[in-house]
């Protein structure tokens, strides 16, 4: 090869490197588009949230479209909690004071349906219905859900869940079993038994630190002038970033509202 093919060869190279990081960046800047939802050209903390959240809830959304449509909801309308209770638990639960045998989880389940429904029409859409599925994805659902578990741990009706509430065993619970660690991690106050913030804590405190660690990973990892917001220079400096931390494993496929 002559040096004049090797200059055209590389020029041709060139191109193709240029072309390939065109379309890569456009690529990125497409799926992008989601993470700033009004085009302002910076990408905030809170969007950042907003966008790992949506991430993380993918398959959630999915798994209650699924169920949305085995409950047989007629299109266009929104769900009943009627219609919930006599899909989910037979016809002759359909009645308000015909609990039967699943009363408690029925009542449980009414109590969930009522917080779900913001607006209050007395109905849930599919968003609404995420939430009455995955309360502990969403804020205004975690008294509720901490009030289940409460009912549900707490045997002698005091109103507090005690140690062996919380193990489920009467004896046989060693003061360094997992069990035992865990409950007195939770008891802030140290007096034996644990209140409703503090089971809400146990209970969620997991969930609630998810999207704020992440966040915070990558606004130590890209916000070099440390003002709390991403520009387009600051995540183009290093994408893998946003690729690694920010999307999940199916390639970042973006899921919109009503599943």
């Amino acid at each position: 090869m002559d040096l004049q093919q090797v200059y055209l060869a590389a020029v041709v190279l060139a191109a193709l490197a240029l072309t390939l990081a065109d379309e890569e960046a456009k690529k990125l800047w497409d799926r992008l588009d989601h993470l700033d939802p009004n085009h302002d050209g910076v990408v905030t903390q809170e969007e950042l949230k907003n966008f790992a959240f949506w991430e993380r809830t993918k398959d959630l959304r999915e798994d209650a479209a699924e169920q949305w449509d085995t409950l047989e909801v007629p299109p266009g309308e929104k769900l009943t909690f009627g219609h919930y209770k006599e899909k989910s638990y037979g016809e002759d639960f359909s009645e308000d004071d015909d609990l039967g045998p699943y009363g408690r989880t029925v009542q449980q389940d009414h109590a969930r349906f009522n917080a779900s429904d913001q607006n209050k029409d007395g109905a849930l859409d599919k968003e609404e219905f995420l939430a009455f599925l995955w309360a502990e994805e969403y804020p205004h659902m975690h008294d509720i859900i901490t009030l289940e578990t409460m009912e549900d741990l707490d045997k002698n009706g005091d109103g507090a869940i005690s140690f062996t509430e919380f193990a489920g065993d009467d004896e046989g619970v060693m003061e360094d079993s997992v069990d035992h660690m865990e409950f007195k991690e939770s008891d802030k106050n140290q007096d034996g038994q644990l209140n409703h913030a503090e089971v809400k804590e146990w209970l969620l405190g997991p969930t609630l630190k998810e999207d704020d660690e992440r966040v915070a990973t990558v606004l130590s990892k890209l916000d070099k002038d440390e003002d709390g917001k991403l520009t387009r220079s600051e995540i183009e400096a290093d994408p893998e970033v946003i690729e690694t931390l920010m999307y999940e494993e199916d390639g970042g496929e973006y899921l919109h509202d009503e599943f």
